[in-house]
């Protein structure tokens, strides 16, 4: 489903990320890239253009993980995003149109959004 894209994913706890990768891995997306913030995404010097899909940790007290999603979706890349918050949806309009998924998230959940914003 993901082969030859690169899976961006932005996530502040490392052991969060690794099961997003091993997901990603399993659907055979060959570069993966963990960021904790989108400040190391710079320091990696990816370009939006290379980006297939993009799994983002949405808190509201991380503005610039929100500002990293309306630059990525204003851009036509995929976004998921993954919160502990479950009233976060309420709160936030614009994020009607990406999926997002409660922390902890199933592999499968993961899977199916994955499948729901690339077939989009």
């Amino acid at each position: 489903m993901l082969k030859g894209q690169t899976a961006l994913i932005v996530e502040a706890q490392y052991l969060i990320a690794l099961d997003i990768q091993a997901t990603l891995e399993d659907l055979s997306s060959p570069r993966v890239l963990i960021a904790q913030d989108p400040a190391f995404i710079e320091e990696l010097a990816v370009p939006f253009s290379e980006i297939g899909l993009a799994i983002v940790e949405i808190e509201r007290n991380l503005p610039s993980n929100l500002q990293l999603i309306g630059d990525l979706v204003r851009q036509g890349i995929p976004v998921i995003g993954v919160t502990a918050d479950q009233d976060l949806r309420k709160s936030i309009n614009w994020l009607s149109g990406v999926p997002l998924l409660f922390k902890p998230t199933p592999s499968e959940s993961m899977i199916d959004a994955i499948r729901t914003v690339i077939v989009a």
